[in-house]
């Protein structure tokens, strides 16, 4: 039984490409800078050469993944763990998406006439995936390299970069820094 937690925007074949993808690139990120075979692939996400061999074709469209120069059955990332973030391959799984036949696109654009609710249904189509791409983009691969060692990157805090003492105290220019002494109250 599929759960909405098992599930990306409530399709769980898109969730089910998403994560098989995301395998692969884990995979490939913690045997890097070592290649991977198809069999190696395999034997890591439990899934048939045919499925693997079509999402890595969609991974090299999407110019995450190659083939090794020196062995044509072997592949490699095209770049660093960190420039490959989730919404890369949300991208990836969604332009490797099967197209819908012409047929069901023409009857159903027939069925319905343009309206201000198909135009409100595009704006939070277009508003949710936004979100999605976002909350994505803060997830890079180079994680995955992390936590196979069991070390996890620190936690950044732009505040605390700003401030590294945690004091507030602002530094003034010209003479006024010079002039900084207690004040004293007459008796």
């Amino acid at each position: 039984m599929v759960t909405v937690e098992d599930c990306i925007l409530g399709n769980g074949a898109l969730h089910d490409r998403f994560f098989a993808t995301t395998e692969i690139l884990a995979r490939l990120v913690s045997s890097s800078p070592r290649t991977v075979s198809m069999e190696q692939l395999e034997d890591a996400t439990g899934r048939p050469a045919r499925e693997l061999a079509r999402l890595c074709n969609n991974l090299v469209r999407a110019n995450l993944l190659q083939h090794d120069p020196a062995a044509p059955d072997k592949w490699m990332l095209t770049c660093h763990p960190g420039m490959v973030t989730l919404e890369d391959v949300f991208r990836c799984v969604l332009a490797g998406q099967p197209a819908r036949s012409k047929s069901a696109v023409r009857s159903s654009t027939h069925e319905r006439s343009s309206s201000d609710v198909d135009l409100l249904v595009m704006q939070a189509m277009i508003a949710i995936n936004q979100s999605v791409f976002k909350h994505l983009r803060q997830f890079s691969l180079d994680r995955l390299k992390i936590s196979a060692t069991g070390m996890f990157p620190p936690r950044r805090n732009p505040l605390r970069d700003a401030c590294p003492d945690d004091s507030f105290d602002l530094e003034m220019s010209g003479n006024e820094t010079s002039h900084v002494s207690p004040a004293h109250v007459p008796a």
